[in-house]
C-alpha cells in the first residue's frame, strides 16, 4: 500500500522544480537602483586599489634610492651614519695595526680605514707611507716599500696578515696607496676571494685609475662579487670636479669641502659621502652636528668614540622632537 503525501510534504518536493522552472522561463531582472549601487561600490574600490598601486610605486622609488645610497653600507650593518675609525684607533694605538683595528671592533664601531701597500716580494702591507711607500718619516728607518723585501719590512711592520681577525666583525675601507696598479690589485683581490670580502670591504684610492680595474673586476664577476669604489679628494679639492654619476660607489672628502649640496647630489645619483679629517686635526661636536645635518654617509674619525657618541646623541635628541611634534 501506498503512504498518502500530505499537502505540506508535497510543496516540498516540488519547491526545487518550481525554482528551476523559475530561471528557466523567468530570467532574473536587477533593478536599476541594485546595478547603479554595484557600480558606485566598484568605482570606490578601483579608486583605493589605484591609491594602493601609486603609495607602493612611490615606496619602491624611494626604497630603491635610498637602498642605492646605503647598498655598500647597509649590507653589513644598519646604522644611518657610519663611525669609521682613521687608521684604526689610532690615538690610542700605532696606527694601521692589528693592535689599532681589534680596538676598533672592541669599541663597536662600524668600519675603520686603513693604508695599503705591496712589498718587492708581492706583500700586501698596512702602512701610511710618503712617495714610492718611504716610511723613514714614521718609523725611523731609511726603508721604501716598493723597494723592500717583507723579512725586512716585518721588523718594523705589521703584515696584513689574516683576514679572518676582522670576519663579520666590522667594515673596512681598504685606501691603496701603491700607484702600481696592475700589480696591486689582483693581491688585492685573491685575498678578497679567499675570505669572502665582498659585502664587508670598499676599496678607495687618490689613484681613480682603480676605479677602472673595479669596473672590469665587476663586469667579470656576478652581481655578488661586486666591489665597490671609493674616490679620495684632498682639501685641495673642488667640488665641482667630485664624480657624481657612479652609483654604488662613494665620494671620499676632506670634511670642509662637504656641504648639503654635494650631500644631495651624490645621493640623488645613488652614491654614498664619507667625510674624513687629516692625522692630528681638532674634532668636536659642532662639525659632527654640521656633518650629520649636511646627511653624510660615514665619518673617517681619528676620535671614533667621540663621534659614535654623537651620533648616540644626535639621533635621541632627534626622535624627541618627533615624539613632541606627534
Amino acid at each position: 500500500m501506498h503512504k498518502k503525501i500530505n499537502s505540506k510534504t508535497k510543496k516540498k518536493m516540488e519547491k526545487p522544480r518550481r525554482i528551476i522552472n523559475h530561471f528557466i522561463y523567468n530570467k532574473p531582472k536587477f533593478s536599476l537602483k541594485r546595478s547603479k549601487s554595484k557600480n558606485k561600490y566598484f568605482k570606490e574600490h578601483s579608486k583605493i586599489y589605484k591609491l594602493i598601486v601609486i603609495l607602493h610605486i612611490i615606496f619602491f622609488i624611494i626604497s630603491t634610492k635610498y637602498s642605492m645610497r646605503r647598498k655598500t653600507f647597509d649590507v653589513f650593518k644598519k646604522h644611518k651614519v657610519f663611525i669609521e675609525a682613521h687608521r684604526g684607533v689610532n690615538r690610542v694605538k700605532f696606527e694601521n695595526t692589528k693592535e689599532a683595528i681589534s680596538l676598533a671592533i672592541k669599541m663597536g664601531l662600524d668600519s675603520f680605514e686603513t693604508d695599503t701597500w705591496l712589498s718587492k716580494d708581492n706583500v700586501l702591507v698596512l702602512a701610511h707611507a710618503g712617495r714610492l711607500g718611504d716610511v723613514s718619516r714614521l718609523y725611523n728607518s731609511n726603508y721604501k716599500i716598493i723597494d723592500t723585501n717583507w723579512t725586512q719590512l716585518s721588523k718594523i711592520r705589521t703584515k696584513v696578515g689574516n683576514m679572518i681577525l676582522t670576519k663579520n666583525k666590522i667594515f673596512m675601507n681598504l685606501e691603496i696607496k701603491d700607484p702600481r696598479i696592475n700589480l696591486v690589485f689582483p693581491q688585492i683581490t685573491k685575498l678578497i676571494e679567499k675570505y669572502d670580502f665582498f659585502d664587508q670591504i670598499s676599496i678607495s684610492s687618490f689613484n681613480h685609475k682603480y676605479y677602472q680595474k673595479i669596473e672590469e673586476y665587476n663586469n667579470n664577476h656576478s652581481l655578488r662579487k661586486r666591489l665597490t669604489f671609493g674616490f679620495l679628494y684632498g682639501g685641495g679639492s673642488k667640488n665641482k670636479y667630485y664624480v657624481y654619476n657612479l652609483k654604488y660607489n662613494t665620494i671620499n672628502a676632506y670634511w670642509k669641502k662637504i656641504n648639503k649640496i654635494v650631500c644631495d647630489k651624490a645621493h640623488a645619483n645613488g652614491m654614498a659621502v664619507m667625510a674624513w679629517f687629516y692625522m692630528g686635526e681638532a674634532e668636536n661636536n659642532q662639525i659632527y652636528k654640521r656633518l650629520f645635518d649636511y646627511g653624510v654617509d660615514v665619518i673617517c674619525s681619528n676620535e671614533p668614540l667621540k663621534a659614535k657618541k654623537f651620533r648616540h646623541y644626535y639621533y635621541r635628541k632627534k626622535m624627541k622632537k618627533i615624539s613632541t611634534i606627534l
